[in-house]
């Protein structure tokens, strides 16, 4: 019976770190990942900006592509530079919630200071932009009850992705990066970036290329997933 027991606390215990730590398992927050169709269509999605130096590279590049894209910012850097999340609305991209800090506690944190987290970001865009997000996506696409309680509770959808490039690691070249996406692309995926990251506007142009190349087509999220970016 003992080892029963403890085979049946480990499994539980690998079952909620899997709920929590996956994005798309949807146990406690329905997130969307992707889209179900056959057309060639993905959406690019940018984490963690905007950044001061190299969100204005990407912000070139997608516009030398018109390629849009969806900009998962975070509230603090939102009030550092007001000017770049302006450019991205006025460039056509979409600007949605990353919580206000981005900090790696908020999966430990109280239902207040989650909410606290997303109304602080909400407002940071809102008076950038005069635009009030109704997308979200939780940092390090951690979820459990309390944020999930959170997202609904503001009325925001959680957004997921299908492709993580992993472009943060720092002893991947870009070109291994890039690979890494193109090799897993299909239809309907939603592909995680980086805006924060060194070269992260190299790594766009040969994704968005290869991609394009192959007789992929990016679209907003609005778009590929049928969903509102912004209250009316």
């Amino acid at each position: 019976m003992c080892w029963i027991a403890i085979i049946a606390v480990a499994g539980i215990t690998l079952f909620m770190v899997w709920a929590s730590a996956d994005v798309g398992s949807g146990i406690y927050l329905k997130s969307l990942c992707r889209a179900t169709t056959r057309d060639k269509v993905v959406a690019l999605t940018f984490d963690d900006g905007p950044h001061a130096e190299h969100t204005p590279r990407v912000l070139d590049v997608l516009k030398e592509h018109n390629t849009p894209a969806t900009f998962f910012v975070v509230g603090g850097n939102v009030e550092r530079n007001p000017e770049l999340v302006r450019r991205m609305v006025n460039e056509g991209h979409i600007v949605a919630n990353h919580t206000y800090s981005h900090r790696g506690t908020l999966p430990i944190s109280s239902y207040r200071r989650v909410c606290a987290e997303l109304n602080r970001c909400n407002e940071a865009i809102a008076t950038t932009t005069r635009r009030r997000t109704m997308l979200f996506r939780p940092p390090f696409g951690v979820t459990n009850p309390i944020i999930g309680r959170a997202v609904r509770e503001l009325g925001l959808q959680s957004i997921g992705w299908s492709i993580r490039s992993l472009d943060t690691i720092s002893h991947r070249s870009r070109e291994e990066v890039c690979q890494r996406v193109i090799r897993r692309l299909r239809g309907g995926d939603i592909i995680l970036l980086h805006d924060r990251c060194e070269d992260a506007d190299k790594l766009a142009r040969m994704i968005i290329t290869q991609a394009t190349s192959q007789g992929y087509r990016f679209v907003s999220l609005e778009e590929l997933l049928n969903v509102k970016a912004y209250e009316d």
